[in-house]
């Protein structure tokens, strides 16, 4: 073999997940003292490497919607954010005056897009220590052909061609995929990112602003907006109306006794099949009903076609107490969760997302209280209002015409599409390199 050979590793994307990943191929090659030459490439189309599309925002308003304390980037190290921000207190405290630094807390995302960037700056002086060439590339990777030798041949945007061993994909949610007939409509953003765009396109701070969708990635939208001075109508125009339940400033623990591994694993056995949407839901069912006193109304517990305003100010009360029971269990059930999906089928998984998805979701991503009343002031100032019968979307060579289930209309100035990730590969516009894979097999 040649002397001067590397092990190549490329990992396209370098956001969060791919600091992630460079993390631990470069800790694992110290902690076992590898001898074999290492070379990693690190791909990402943005100028900026380590915060990705998600903690790169740029606005302040825009907080994690996950603890600060459950956010570190090492693998079994959850403190790991916190720490950092402890050991960079005085800084931290200049440039945000108003954070408390704890693991409570629910900090700026552009903040972590500091610390993820502190952290690969870390592990790339750390790989120098010990001879691992680390390559940052900025460029698009759009094709991989697997060559006869058992490597790979990567192609760029820049019609580049790099030689590696292996790939890992850290590409990133895709964009919305939605709406594409609006695309080259000035007044028509694809998606919320980058929110400078929005603002840059957005200048009039009276237009009235649809944004299709009322889950995490709208309400980051609508931040962006009322952040910044933006004074006209804000409508959420979604098909559920769903928004998201507000987060109980600090963590109640649960003791599971149905919904857990063990239980589900015994469903199994005693059932002789696999495992099903409904077995889950009746242990769910099963745990709400163990620790009230009353047995719910489960007909009453749908949110859908409700008055949005009195259900944000339940569940602030709610986060207030810490008495969301939904919530608590799932967040108990953090670390199953994965080994449970493993454990549906196909077709249950995809009954689970057409079924189940919009109710798991609204409880499991929630929000900071902050944002929370944030979202109850404009709603009774009349500044936001939320549609959760929402038809078709039309342009009628003036301004959008949102079209509701009930025959009814609303017009808007600028749309903005956070209708959520493109979930197959043939949808995912941005991409390319996706779709190259899925046609070579």
């Amino acid at each position: 073999m040649n002397q001067n050979y590397r092990q190549t590793i490329a990992i396209i994307g370098a956001g969060a997940s791919g600091t992630t990943c460079l993390i631990q191929l470069v800790l694992k090659y110290v902690v076992n003292r590898c001898t074999t030459p290492l070379r990693l490439l690190l791909f990402e189309r943005k100028p900026e490497f380590g915060p990705g599309l998600a903690y790169g925002t740029g606005q302040e308003g825009h907080l994690l919607n996950t603890k600060a304390g459950l956010m570190g980037i090492v693998p079994g190290e959850r403190l790991h954010f916190v720490a950092w921000m402890h050991a960079n207190r005085a800084d931290i405290e200049e440039e945000y005056p108003d954070l408390e630094i704890s693991p409570d807390s629910y900090p700026p995302r552009m903040l972590f897009g500091s610390y993820v960037k502190a952290m690969l700056q870390e592990y790339t002086d750390l790989a120098a220590e010990h001879d691992i060439e680390i390559e940052k590339v900025q460029d698009e990777i759009v094709d991989a052909q697997l060559l006869d030798d058992d490597r790979f041949e990567l192609k760029s945007t820049q019609e580049e061609t790099f030689l590696c061993d292996y790939v890992i994909l850290a590409t990133g949610n895709p964009a919305p995929s939605a709406f594409q007939e609006f695309k080259d409509l000035t007044q028509f953003l694809m998606s919320p990112w980058p929110s400078k765009k929005v603002l840059q396109t957005i200048r009039d701070k009276e237009a009235s602003v649809a944004i299709i969708g009322s889950s995490l990635t709208a309400i980051d939208a609508l931040i962006t907006l009322v952040s910044n001075e933006h004074r006209g109508k804000i409508r959420f125009f979604s098909k559920t109306g769903l928004l998201p339940r507000v987060q109980a400033a600090q963590e109640v623990p649960f003791d599971r006794k149905y919904l857990t591994l063990p239980m589900i694993r015994q469903c199994i056995r005693e059932k002789r099949r696999a495992l099903r949407v409904t077995d889950l839901i009746r242990l769910f069912k099963k745990e709400v009903e163990e620790h009230q006193p009353l047995k719910p109304e489960w007909s009453i517990e749908k949110r859908t076609a409700k008055d949005t305003l009195p259900l944000l100010e339940e569940d602030l009360q709610q986060a207030y107490e810490g008495s969301n029971l939904y919530q608590n269990i799932l967040y108990d059930m953090r670390d199953d969760i994965y080994p449970i999906w493993q454990l549906l089928s196909a077709d249950q998984k995809l009954l689970f997302l057409s079924w189940v998805k919009p109710f798991y979701d609204i409880n499991r991503h929630s929000i900071p209280i902050k944002n929370g009343e944030k979202l109850a002031a404009l709603l009774k100032q009349g500044q936001l209002s939320i549609t959760g019968s929402s038809k078709d979307l039309e342009w009628d060579g003036k301004r959008f015409v949102l079209q509701m289930q009930d025959g009814s209309t609303e017009y808007a100035d600028f749309v903005i599409n956070a209708s959520g990730p493109a979930v197959t590969v043939d949808e995912m516009v941005d991409q390319p390199l996706l779709k190259q894979l899925l046609e070579k097999t």
